[in-house]
């Protein structure tokens, strides 16, 4: 049995084995334990907020097993190490304002960095867009998702509230990660809302087909993507704010990048999502951040009340023939939105695909206060703001799902979400 030496909290050093049974527990100095966490979990178990769970390795929790996380509990990832929610089974993570549910790095506070851990995986039985309506996760090692000839929209996979996802993100393959925060055939009976995925490498949150609806979202310094999408995933998306860091490795890429599916553009259904309510805030350093948004391979969808600013690329960039067919069509919009300091902000084309048909796309500054603050990001639109101006702002659906808003961008100014204690933007 091979022995490793690994720094799993402040003044505790755990001498843990390569092997373990599915639960082996340390005591830390305060006497709290330490719980790792290896394998498959079959049978539905709670974590509490006494103690500190190590995740050590791939760990699937197995239909018909549901997790339940208490407020206010840590989850640390070893390297290499992911949690899965497979099908049937599901993950009851249901944070508050003051007691968040952490995952987060098993490395000392200022020793943390993007890959130390892998992230967390939850697959559906949602429709997706792939022959069979099923797909493999990535190189097959994080499941199966979608619900194959008998897929269920309204699939609940469980509740994901008041979470922070921290320095997560690794490669298992070359051009296959694992993202911070990855949501594929979920259906929208689960709930999801109130996430912050912070300095990850790949994407802070992904979606492969599926139904599910989100609601404020923050992705701050992920090493790829802020937000994506493919496969079919027709979801509804509410508040949303996505900062870029080129100062990190991985920097950051591209705001938003949407597909509907790579190796047949127009398989069904078609990804569509509605989305209201984004602050995309790029970062014109040296590294990445090359477009605020990449609309691509096929993909529909609505996009309302979105900031778009400081990308050394373009604000927004439609690519290939069927996207661009969609965007000429009225399938593919953006409306009620600012773009501003991107270079450029349309690429080229883009307005005479779409940005001709409309009068609410505005090419102002829309008076962020400290939108480029890595440290203490301040997203609000200052008084006397356009995306504060009734007459250029898109009223969501009164579906029950979006909320009713006087301003684009991601925050209300009145309120905003994303100064909250539950939020933490550290770099490492």
């Amino acid at each position: 049995m091979n022995l490793k030496v690994i720094s799993a909290s402040a003044g505790l050093i755990l001498i843990l084995a390569s092997l373990f049974t599915p639960l082996t527990r340390s005591v830390a100095a305060d006497g709290s334990a330490i719980i790792v966490v290896t394998g498959d979990i079959t049978s539905s178990v709670t974590w509490t907020s006494t103690n500190t769970y190590l995740l050590n390795g791939a760990v699937f929790v197995k239909e018909p097993a549901i997790l339940t996380i208490q407020p206010g509990t840590t989850i640390k990832g070893l390297d290499r190490s992911f949690l899965v929610i497979e099908r049937g089974a599901k993950l009851m993570a249901e944070g508050t304002p003051a007691a968040p549910i952490v995952f987060t790095s098993s490395q000392e506070p200022g020793f943390r960095s993007p890959r130390d851990w892998g992230g967390l995986w939850i697959n559906g039985r949602a429709p997706i867009n792939t022959p069979g309506g099923q797909e493999l996760g990535e190189t097959g090692i994080t499941g199966t998702y979608g619900g194959g000839a008998d897929p269920d929209p309204h699939d609940n996979s469980g509740i994901i509230r008041y979470v922070r996802i921290e320095f997560a993100g690794f490669p298992v393959a070359p051009d296959a990660e694992i993202n911070n925060f990855t949501l594929a055939g979920v259906g929208d009976g689960t709930r999801v809302d109130h996430i912050h995925v912070n300095r990850g490498a790949d994407d802070g949150i992904e979606f492969f087909g599926g139904t599910v609806n989100v609601k404020y979202i923050l992705a701050t310094g992920t090493g790829d993507d802020g937000f994506d999408w493919q496969i079919g995933y027709v979801g509804k998306v509410q508040f949303v704010v996505i900062q870029a860091d080129n100062t990190v490795d991985p920097a950051s890429d591209r705001g938003i990048e949407a597909d509907n599916n790579e190796n047949n553009n127009n398989l069904l259904p078609v990804s569509d999502p509605q989305l209201y309510n984004f602050t995309i805030v790029g970062d014109k350093g040296p590294g990445g951040g090359t477009a605020g948004i990449v609309l691509r391979r096929g993909t529909a969808g609505d996009l309302r009340n979105f900031i778009v600013v400081n990308y050394k690329g373009a604000g927004i960039d439609i690519q290939g023939g069927v996207a661009q067919a969609r965007a000429g069509s009225g399938e593919l919009t953006i409306t009620n939105s600012i773009f501003f300091n991107n270079n450029p902000n349309f690429q080229a084309g883009v307005s005479d695909l779409m940005l001709s048909q409309v009068a609410t796309i505005l090419r102002s500054d829309p008076l962020l206060r400290d939108p480029r603050n890595l440290t203490a990001p301040d997203f609000r639109p200052l008084e006397g703001s356009p995306a504060l101006d009734a007459s250029n702002v898109a009223v969501p659906p009164a579906d029950g799902f979006f909320t009713p808003v006087a301003f684009m961008g991601g925050v209300d100014p009145q309120n905003d979400w994303t100064q909250a204690a539950w939020i933490s933007v550290v770099r490492n």
